[in-house]
This record gives C-alpha cells, structure tokens and sequence, in this order.
C-alpha cells in the first residue's frame, strides 16, 4: 500500500492484523483477499501500530514462513527417510503366502480401468494359487467380469441401502448445493435430470420423500453404472464411486489395497534413497544405456512408441529379477510379434536391448536375445540397468504430459502400509488385490507372479 501523497519508500506492505478491527477475525479464511479504501481531504486511515508496525508484522510475518517452510521440509525429509527403508518384499510376501511382481501392471485405458484392474488380479491369484479361487467363478473377459460383478453386488442389501442414502441425501439438499456434487454429474444426463426434477418437488413441499418411489430409482442407478454408455458415438463405462468399491470387495470375498497417491511422490523418493546400487555399477550403466534411450527417442517414434519400447523392456528385465533362476526370462526371440511391433521395429530398438545386456544369438536358424546369468548375487548390474531405464521413462513421459511412469521405479512390494487404503480387511480374506489410482479413473495393478 503507497498512500498517494507519499513516496515509493513509503509503501508498508499490510497484514490481516492491520486492517481488522481490534478483536475481530477473519473465518474460514487466513488471508484478506483485497480491499477498497475510500479517502477525501479530510480523512484519515488509522493503522494499528502504525507504518512501523506494518513493517514489523511484515517481518513476524516472513520469519513465520519461513519456520513453517523449515518444519514441513524436515517432517518430509522424516517421512522420506521412513519409506526409504519401507517393507521388506520377504516379508510381505511371507504375510500374504504370495509370491508378488516388483512392479505395477498398466491396465487399458478402456473406462473398466478398476473393474479390470481387479479382474486381472482375481485371475492371477487363481491360476498361480488355486486354494484362493474358492467357489468364484471369473468371466472371461474384463467388460463380462464387470456385468457379473454388478449383478452380484445388486443383490447385496448393504449396497441398496447404500445408494439409498446417496440418493435421499440428494434429493434433501438445497438445489445449489446439488449442482455442487460431482458425483451426480458422473451419471447419464437422464439420470441427472430426473434426480433434479424429484429434488425441486422435494424442496418445493410438493412431494415428501415418503411418497417418491425410491426403490425404482436404485434400480435405474444401478443400472446406469453397469451398462456401457453412448455419447456422441464413444462407449464408455461411468466411474465407480466408494460404495461400488465396498460392495465389490463383499461380493468377491477379497481384500482391496489402494494405494495413497498423495504419497506417491514421497514413496518415489524414498525408492530412490533405497535403492542399493553402487555408484560405479550406476556409472557405468548409464554410460551405455543412455544414449541407446537417447537414439531411441530421436529416432523418429512417437512419443507413445517411445513410452511403449521403454516399457516393454523394464517389463523383460523386471521378469528376470523376479525370477532370476528361469532361463525362459532371459531369452527373447527375435521373431516373436509383440517384441517386433513394441520395440524392434523402432529405429536403434535393438542397439537399447542389446545395451542393456542381452546378446545376439542364433539357434536352428532363428533370432534371439539373451541375457547372460551373473555370478554376483542380487543381479546387481541388472538392477542398475532396469533403474536407469525407469529414470529415463519418467523423465520422458513428465516431459511428454504422460501420467503412470512414475511408478515405475517403486517396488509395490516396499509401500507402508500407512500409505495404504486396506479394504474389506475385517474379513481376513486372503484374496489381495493392490492397484493405484495413477489418475482420473486409470488404474495399475499390482499381480502376483507364479511360485
């Protein structure tokens, strides 16, 4: 503030506390947003404690931030320092009796993310681990897991009673306030409409929730989160809300996991303060990795091929430390479609496999690459390869605009279970599945691999 009789080197910058009245407050709110003063020849603006007071507050004030700003960066650093250390994979594998990937699976973006994420793990806890399966049944395909599954949970008393409440809570809101609530809007334009027509009535003293016939209105919910739905010639599936995430876990008898995102960027951190690498192994990796990844990205591939090659080959590596005594994980066959379009295709594809170790070979006439066993225990350089490869994804795909990368480099099997939302664990089901929510509605899953 600079009066307009008064110089540059007048200006006091002001605090909530000047321009308050003497006992007053501000609610809801710490700060004053702006402020229209009015002034005439002959009046006068009164400040508590004065322009020296104001550059004393101002002082209080940035010494303030500045602890805060010191305290929260410690408590992170804490924080950090205790994900670092994280979950021995042994003993998360010794608590569920199940051997686990070392990393998250991507599921198709097809709007059935969580559907198919939980499809995808159900599947592999019971071909892996049949004592699992118990008396379920798993359709074939993601699209029929999620027809069965609402059918089930339609069934279930709890979840009808559920979305009951949801929808007189509802219909009982001042309509502004209904406008407000995003996950009315996530449902048919249909739905919605109806839903605000039987609200006016409602606050309108026209009708009283007594006489609506909310039972036919659970049925048209339900109905509308379990078939596909049309716009402007895209299908696609609606969001599942809370209450379809504690009704699913019911029906399947499994425990839920969901990963905190809000943590996410402190679990990467910690992972990469965790990871036991020596700086020479890291050197010399990088040495040859990089610039293989370098050619690959200014090959002329577009940016999701790109992604898709890089994936592609930590997923190749990942198996073999998982399974480091298989030998079917160190060979890749030349030939073999998936190899050719994701990553052999793509100019200077094949000088990043073969820096990262794998070998050309042939044998009966055919292509293939082959990782070489080493003799140090814990594959040491191969765990260098694979990190220097997730780096390089993560860093491409936040320069890109891409979403999922960054759990790359975190081993699910390491996450606290403080950063964990643990459904449907009264029950003590040994059916565990694990996703994350990387972003709106898009989910990763973490599998079980084969004992």
């Amino acid at each position: 503030f600079c009066p307009s009789n008064a110089s540059a080197a007048d200006a006091a910058s002001f605090t909530f506390r000047q321009f308050l009245p003497r006992n007053g407050r501000l609610v809801m709110t710490d700060w004053v947003v702006g402020m229209v003063m009015y002034t005439g020849k002959d009046t006068c603006f009164a400040l508590n404690g004065g322009w020296k007071g104001c550059a004393r507050a101002d002082r209080v004030r940035k010494k303030q931030l500045e602890e805060d700003r010191i305290r929260t960066e410690q408590t992170r650093k804490a924080q950090v320092a205790a994900m670092a250390k994280g979950v021995e994979p042994e003993e998360y594998e010794k608590e569920t009796g199940i051997l686990w990937e070392s990393r998250f699976t991507d599921v198709p973006d097809d709007g059935n993310c969580l559907m198919h994420a939980v499809w995808l793990g159900l599947r592999k806890l019971a071909a892996f681990y049949p004592e699992l399966k118990g008396d379920i049944t798993l359709p074939d395909t993601a699209e029929r897991f999620r027809a069965a599954a609402m059918m089930k949970m339609a069934k279930d008393p709890l979840y009808r009673d559920a979305i009951m409440n949801q929808l007189q809570l509802w219909l009982s809101v001042e309509c502004d306030v209904l406008f407000c609530l995003e996950d009315l809007f996530l449902l048919p334009p249909d739905f919605q409409s109806l839903v605000v027509q039987m609200n006016q009535e409602v606050q309108a003293g026209g009708v009283t929730m007594d006489q609506l016939d909310l039972g036919s209105l659970v049925n048209q919910y339900i109905a509308a989160v379990s078939q596909k739905q049309v716009d402007s010639g895209r299908e696609y599936y609606l969001p599942l809300g809370e209450i379809e995430l504690e009704a699913l876990c019911r029906a399947f008898d499994f425990r839920l996991q969901v990963v905190k995102t809000e943590a996410l960027d402190m679990i990467v951190e910690g992972a990469r303060q965790a990871r036991n690498i020596s700086e020479e192994d890291a050197k010399m990796v990088q040495s040859v990795v990089k610039p293989a990844a370098d050619a690959l990205l200014k090959g002329g591939a577009s940016n999701e091929e790109v992604s898709e090659a890089l994936r592609t080959l930590t997923m190749y590596i990942g198996n073999v430390l998982d399974s480091p005594k298989d030998d079917k994980f160190r060979t890749i066959r030349a030939g073999n479609p998936a190899f050719q379009k994701r990553v052999a295709s793509k100019k200077a594809g094949l000088e990043l496999v073969q820096s990262c170790g794998f070998a050309r070979t042939e044998k009966d006439g055919e292509e293939f690459y082959t990782l070489p066993a080493e003799e140090e225990e814990g594959q040491p350089r191969l765990r260098a390869v694979k990190y220097c490869l997730d780096d390089f994804l993560v860093e491409h795909e936040q320069r890109t605009g891409g979403f999922g990368a960054v759990t790359a480099i975190v081993d699910p099997r390491t996450i606290h279970p403080e950063h964990i939302y643990d459904r449907n664990r009264e029950n003590a089901s040994k059916r565990l599945v694990r996703i994350l929510n990387v972003r709106t509605n898009h989910y990763q899953v973490h599998l079980p691999r084969k004992p």
